[in-house]
This record gives C-alpha cells, structure tokens and sequence, in this order.
C-alpha cells in the first residue's frame, strides 16, 4: 500500500469559466470551505481559492472531484516545499 502512495497519479484539470473545476488525480482533501479547498494530488498540495466554492462531486477512491463557485487562483506547491514549511504551512496557520 505505501508503495502505491509514492507513484505519482497523473493529474488533471479543467476550467469551464471560472465557475465550473473538473479535477483528477485527487489523492486527499486537507480542507475546505467557501473562500479556499485545499487539497493532496499526484503532483503536489494544490490550494484552490475563490468564492462560493462548493465541492459538487467528491470520489477520492476514484481521485476524480468537481468544484463550483468563483475559482480566483489554482496555486501548486511540490511536496518538498510543504515538508520544509513553505508556503502553505503559512497559509494553513
């Protein structure tokens, strides 16, 4: 099992008017609420922000999500920065 948890799950993303976020790839959600969802992909921890934001369609088994609402900004950071207590060890204060 942790041998699957170090693969690197390919990834995507889809915008549709910066209302409508189509994710794969979804290994774990840290947190969520209206203004921020922050989650853990293959690729790194991925802070998405905007208003009115609604998780709509959520299988982690499966990695796929969906997220409605106003998306502002879709910031990556690689896991060896959030281990060293980067950016988002800041932000999640």
């Amino acid at each position: 099992m942790a041998e699957l948890q170090n693969e690197n799950k390919d990834t995507s993303l889809s915008l549709k008017n910066r209302e409508i976020l189509t994710l794969s790839g979804i290994e774990d959600v840290i947190s969520f609420d209206e203004m921020s969802v922050y989650l853990v992909t293959g690729n790194g921890n991925l802070l998405i922000e905007g208003t009115g934001l609604h998780i709509t369609t959520l299988d982690v088994s499966a990695g796929n999500m969906t997220i409605e609402g106003f998306i502002r900004s879709m910031v990556y950071n690689d896991k060896e920065s959030a281990k060293k207590g980067g950016f988002f060890a800041k932000v999640i204060k």
